[in-house]
């Protein structure tokens, strides 16, 4: 009968070497994840270090999301918010005065010669509302409800408070019908900006050191897949975004481009430091000030600035021009984005060429001695 006592040679549970090295370094992934390589449980970090790191880490991010959101929608108020006049002279100044004496910081007021060129300006998404004398001389409110029911309803009861009475309201740009809230822009924009950080986070861990053009290609596949499938589901299959097809992927594939580019920089630049530090510029600074959920004018002053310099915030405003606006400051909103992305890659290829030079040196002498 054969012996049932195997040799520890072939021992099937435990290879020798495995044996060994948890003999001679003990890890506290050993007892619980059997097969884990001795090199990777080499690299592992202390257990100290392993429960700390992540909880603090995950506390700094989750404090950031939490204070900056409170921070700019707790209780927004209007800074500045363009409104539209088209009333005699002395209609608009009343108007002014009255809103000036509530809070002389919430509007500022463009002038237009009729009711006409008021409405085109809110068509080109030059202003989101303006007060007009209608033919009984009576002052009407005309909205473009594609800002968003936060925005106008905003609109509306500081000028009911200003002037002490219900403003009549008209929708010149109403929402689609199909996204009755004016958020499907907002979570489609979120959405793809969630993906391109997971996208860097994931090829960062897997690949810190890939080449560039092998990175760059990944992202470009990343980023017309990201296009395709948003447009696919919010304009073919939801129809919660009512712009075309073509237009709605295009934009989308470029704020992947934009987010993985970015991204990808911070954890070149900074290590895995950069993997937290991308999730609060990107995820939560980009967000809170894409204007997806409020307009830029009712951000606090210290976020406002970002809502037209971040990828999210361009990609929103494109988004919504081509949606409502007959794509009005769409060629703009394009350019940024790609202006993101050739930056982006440009900063990280000269931090490619820094470090290949510092590392050349290093190994010719290393092989001289």
């Amino acid at each position: 009968m054969a012996s049932t006592n195997l040799p520890a040679a072939v021992e099937p549970s435990r290879p020798r070497h495995r044996a060994d090295h948890a003999d001679q370094h003990p890890h506290p992934l050993d007892d619980i994840e059997h097969g884990i390589p001795a090199p990777v449980l080499d690299a592992g970090a202390p257990l100290r270090k392993a429960i700390t790191v992540p909880v603090i880490t995950a506390l700094l991010v989750g404090a950031a999301f939490i204070a900056v959101f409170l921070a700019a929608f707790h209780a927004p108020t209007s800074h500045r918010l363009p409104l539209g006049i088209a009333a005699s002279d002395a209609a608009a100044a009343r108007v002014e005065l009255a809103v000036n004496d509530l809070d002389g910081q919430a509007m500022s007021f463009h002038r237009y010669p009729d009711a006409a060129a008021a409405r085109s300006a809110i068509r080109r998404d030059d202003v989101p509302a303006a007060l007009v004398t209608d033919t009984h001389r009576r002052l009407t409110l005309m909205v473009a409800g594609a800002q968003g029911p936060s925005a106008t309803g905003s609109l509306q009861a500081t000028l009911t408070a200003a002037l002490g009475h219900p403003v009549p309201v008209t929708d010149v740009v109403p929402l689609d019908s199909r996204d009755s809230r004016g958020l499907s822009i907002f979570y489609s924009s979120f959405g793809v900006v969630l993906a391109g950080y997971l996208f860097a986070v994931s090829s960062y861990q897997i690949a810190p050191r890939m080449a560039l053009a092998a990175r760059v290609a990944s992202m470009a596949a990343f980023s017309v897949a990201s296009g395709l499938v948003v447009a696919s589901l919010a304009c073919l299959a939801l129809g919660a975004i009512p712009a075309s097809f073509a237009t709605t992927a295009v934009i989308s594939a470029l704020l992947a481009f934009a987010l993985a580019a970015s991204a990808s920089l911070i954890m070149r630049a900074c290590g895995p430091a950069g993997i937290p530090l991308a999730s609060i510029a990107l995820l939560i600074l980009g967000n809170a000030s894409s204007g997806g959920i409020l307009p830029p004018q009712y951000l606090p002053a210290w976020l406002a600035p970002l809502a037209h310099a971040m990828p999210p915030g361009i990609a929103v405003r494109a988004l919504r021009d081509a949606a409502y606006f007959h794509s009005a400051h769409l060629s703009a909103g394009l350019t940024l984005l790609a202006g993101w992305t050739v930056a982006s890659l440009t900063v990280h290829y000269a931090l490619d060429r820094v470090s290949a030079r510092r590392t050349r040196p290093a190994a010719s002498t290393a092989w001289a001695t």
